[in-house]
């Protein structure tokens, strides 16, 4: 199977390298039948100097593209167009290209890859995904960070789905044949009403996979570590959309209400308080509960029935997604339910109260 690492990069110059080097280019040797693709996507600083070192020491399996559109679609779907233009030149059927999505702040075990293309042969029609962790620095570096997601995320997680159910899709860790992303569709732009852009572009290209009889598989031996440079740069805004990536409207106006920002080494329950604690708890109820419930039950996989008594059945019942919009622009369930958090939190909180008292004793 031909294979095609695809690595957007916006001024990426201080990670490129490294990051290029543990995937297996830039040193004396690159995998086999693997191609690593590198997208421009407006850098300003020298990213475009570092991926031509990286072209120049491996040149035969390091191809180099730009463009100017910014935004998280558009340098992935030209890899991959990129990824299709080198298949068909080389005579590659589209159901033997494995596209590995990849990150230019993260590093990847050396075994990634061939974990990565050992799962997708095991099952065609699925989007497969590794693992990506914190490493260990990081963690001992920052235990009130981790202590807080965790006691706010165990408060609720009681009405989780299974992990087999869940739709988001870790973005850096993520693969597909070429033959199944042009079946689902590719990544594709959303806009919500106030013309912000939807983001999680791999998670809405999932559900629309989905909704075409794909699932999930997972590939725990393929494994990543994140610079997690987002959190470091913004703790506590990361914190309370569980590292969802908001559209730019959201942020603005937390940064508004937020204006003095909270170092990561100060993170704790009692600095942060109960709003932030709040507001994480509605992202990963819509993360995690909601979204995954809805398209559940849009394909008709979660009986209704099961949902009587829920504390999710009133706010699955605030939104009316169908399948054919499912299947056209999935971000717009994301929008749905986003928006009736800001309109009608007590709605969350009922949720949130619910969960809680299910929790079992001593679990908290």
């Amino acid at each position: 199977m031909q294979t095609a690492v695809v690595l957007p990069c916006l001024n990426e110059e201080a990670y490129l390298a490294e990051t290029c080097l543990s995937l297996g280019f830039g040193g004396d040797a690159s995998p086999p039948d693997t191609v690593l693709i590198l997208v421009d996507n407006g850098s300003t600083d020298d990213t475009a100097a570092v991926m031509e070192i990286i072209k120049k020491n491996t040149p035969k399996t390091v191809l180099l593209g730009q463009t100017l559109d910014r935004g998280y679609v558009p340098p992935r779907h030209l890899g991959v167009l990129m990824a299709k233009s080198f298949a068909d030149e080389h005579g590659v059927p589209n159901e033997d290209l494995l596209i590995l999505q990849a990150d230019a702040d993260t590093v990847y075990d050396r075994t990634y890859i061939a974990s990565m293309v050992s799962s997708a042969l095991s099952t065609p029609q699925d989007l497969i995904e590794g693992v990506a962790q914190n490493s260990k620095t990081f963690l001992d570096d920052y235990p009130g960070y981790h202590a807080c997601c965790a006691i706010a995320d165990e408060a609720v997680s009681s009405l989780f789905v299974a992990e087999s159910d869940e739709v988001i899709v870790d973005d850096k860790v993520a693969g597909y044949r070429l033959s199944e992303y042009l079946k689902w569709g590719g990544h594709q732009r959303e806009f919500d009403a106030y013309g912000d852009e939807i983001h999680a572009e791999t998670s809405r290209l999932f559900i629309r996979a989905k909704m075409h009889g794909a699932g999930r598989t997972r590939s725990p031996e393929a494994v990543a570590y994140p610079s997690r440079r987002k959190i470091r740069a913004d703790p506590l805004g990361t914190f309370v959309t569980a590292g969802f990536p908001r559209e730019s409207g959201w942020r603005e106006r937390w940064v508004e209400s937020h204006p003095v920002p909270l170092l990561l080494r100060e993170f704790d329950c009692a600095t942060i308080g109960e709003a932030a604690v709040f507001i994480r708890q509605i992202h990963t109820l819509i993360l995690f509960a909601l979204v995954p419930t809805h398209v559940q039950l849009a394909l008709g996989q979660n009986p209704i029935m099961s949902l009587v008594g829920s504390p999710l059945a009133p706010l699955l019942s605030k939104v009316d997604v169908s399948v054919e919009i499912l299947r056209k622009a999935p971000g717009r369930l994301f929008e749905a339910f986003f928006t009736l958090a800001e309109k009608e939190p007590e709605l969350f909180a009922d949720c949130v109260k619910k969960s809680e008292c299910s929790v079992s004793p001593g679990v908290a």
